[in-house]
């Protein structure tokens, strides 16, 4: 394990596999999670999508995160209609997650149900910064 570790990023895709102490990701998705690293404060990738299994799964391993970053990747065919469930907590929403910066925000659907959830479910949330991206204008602000 990296006991030490507080900041991890810049996650993708394009990385194949993560081993970290017992966690293995692959391609952004938790393949094995026997422990969980209480030590990252500060996590930074990138969503395809935005893809919100994919980003919960990895709340899920770091139980910790108080930023998340997160750079997206738009993606027409992505849902985000997950719902939270209390009877399954994630640790993050419920104590730690108090700032959420959305980097590459166009503010289509995908992009607003995934911001919607964090605004709806991190508890101690205190701040969300959303990076446009693409054609804006003030209205569109």
């Amino acid at each position: 394990m990296a006991p030490k570790l507080t900041v991890l990023g810049y996650l993708s895709k394009t990385i194949s596999e993560l081993v970290i102490g017992t966690i293995i990701i692959k391609e952004m998705i938790p393949i094995r999670l026997t422990e969980v690293m209480r030590t990252v404060k500060v996590l930074a990738l990138e969503s395809i999508g935005p893809n919100l299994d994919s980003v919960v799964g990895l709340l899920r391993c770091f139980p910790c995160i108080e930023k998340l970053y997160v750079q997206s990747c738009f993606r027409n065919d992505m849902k985000n209609v997950r719902q939270y469930d209390t009877f399954d907590p994630i640790e993050c929403l419920d104590l730690h997650l108090k700032a959420v910066v959305l980097n590459a925000y166009e503010g289509k659907t995908p992009d607003v149900t995934f911001a919607k959830f964090f605004v709806l479910n991190a508890k101690v949330l205190k701040v969300m910064k959303f990076g446009a991206y693409g054609t804006w204008n003030n209205k569109w602000m």
